[in-house]
């Protein structure tokens, strides 16, 4: 769009409405409707494109000659694919759906993405944008994580949620899934900002389908897809850079040494992010990439104070919340349960599968009495263990059962 063009003017929404239609073409991605957007505008690229001469604009030119040469007539094809959209008709369709629409240099067009290295040409998006005036940091990993790194997310995303920092992530299965459940159930709420790499309409993966619209409802569900966008594979790791563009930090909390996680790591090194990791045991195939990435710098995570650091806010203290519930009740009682599990802890720090072993207690049960020692303020965490909490000013001693 010209700088010329006056924001909401019918031009200026003709220029939208065409971004639109160029990016749900089969075949022309983010980068040609930006560098159209950047060039002559969409505009006119669009009309270029509807009467097959596609070629005559040097954006579309770039791209399209790159498929020629391997599927002959692209360019007719692409066009009788045009001729049955009708741009003002698609814009409308989203904005039917409750979407806002905002193309690179229009007023709404998210701030954090305006000076990015790829940044998207055009977002939809559902919620508010308001999450991101918020420092914020992306919590991302593999699907197939293990409970204690399901547990690392949830806790990892709501103490930073009650310390006023947004928490982004892929809405993918496993972590990325675990961090954004956790902070939708946080009562008194969080600010969680989805970025998904399908069109807002549908959801993937299908599960996860009431957890995006709770992340629309209470945050910002984003995606740089139009309606109709199917989950293509490339727009998984494009999806990818949008998280990291978004993000004052990445932090990986489980990961095979290659994967969606890494890439996102990959990217927020290309924009300067700090990227942290969660340590794992070496011989854990979930922990294979946190540790390449400590091993080639990464900052490591103990607990969340790691986390505030990294983004300039040491020591930042929770935020009471309507509702929130407290993070530590010191001198609350416990349940026997509780109180015996306690007594493992001395004089070492365990982890959660070192003491379900050395208890003989249940991995669910030992989880939820983990939980009610650290709320009653005798048990602290640090990355994956547990210790007995030194309480200033109250003689140790045993715990106070209910």
């Amino acid at each position: 769009m010209s700088a010329a063009t006056p924001p909401g003017s019918a031009e200026a929404r003709r220029e939208l409405a065409c971004a639109v239609a160029l990016a749900s073409l089969e075949g022309i991605g983010p980068a040609t409707v930006l560098a159209c957007l950047r060039g002559c505008g969409t505009e006119e690229a669009w009309a270029a494109v509807v009467a097959g001469r596609a070629t005559r604009i040097p954006a579309l030119a770039s791209a399209l000659g790159r498929r020629s040469a391997r599927e002959p007539g692209v360019e007719e094809h692409i066009a009788r694919h045009a001729a049955a959209i009708d741009p003002g008709a698609l814009l409308e369709r989203h904005e039917r759906a409750g979407q806002r629409v905002a193309a690179y240099g229009t007023p709404g067009y998210p701030e954090r993405l305006v000076g990015d290295v790829a940044p998207p040409a055009v977002v939809f998006w559902q919620g508010s944008l308001g999450g991101l005036d918020r420092p914020t940091v992306a919590i991302v990993g593999t699907r197939n994580a293990t409970r204690l790194g399901f547990e690392t997310a949830s806790r990892l995303a709501v103490e930073l949620v009650d310390r006023g920092v947004s928490v982004v992530s892929g809405l993918a299965l496993g972590i990325d899934g675990a961090a954004h459940r956790a902070v939708v159930e946080r009562r008194g709420g969080g600010v969680p900002i989805g970025v998904v790499a399908t069109g807002l309409e549908s959801t993937y993966p299908r599960r996860h389908q009431r957890l995006h619209r709770q992340v629309a409802a209470a945050g910002l569900l984003l995606s740089e897809s139009p309606i109709g966008s199917e989950p293509s594979r490339w727009r998984f790791p494009a999806r990818n850079r949008i998280i990291a563009g978004l993000s004052d930090a990445v932090v990986v909390v489980e990961s095979r040494s290659a994967g969606g996680s890494m890439l996102t790591a990959a990217e927020a090194v290309a924009r300067d992010r700090t990227v942290l990791a969660v340590p794992g045991h070496p011989t854990s195939a979930a922990a294979a990439g946190t540790l390449d990435l400590i091993a080639d710098g990464a900052v490591p995570v103990r607990d969340v104070t790691d986390v505030l650091v990294a983004i300039g806010l040491g020591g930042q203290k929770p935020i009471a919340g309507p509702g929130a519930a407290p993070l530590a009740v010191p001198g609350a009682p416990v349940s026997p349960l509780a109180a015996s599990l306690l007594e493992h802890l001395d004089p070492n720090p365990m982890t959660l599968g070192e003491l379900v072993l050395t208890s003989a207690t249940g991995v669910d049960e030992a989880s939820a009495a983990l939980l009610e020692l650290e709320r009653a303020g005798l048990v602290t965490r640090s990355g994956a263990w547990f210790e007995r909490a030194r309480v200033v000013g109250r003689p140790s001693g045993p715990a106070v059962v209910r």
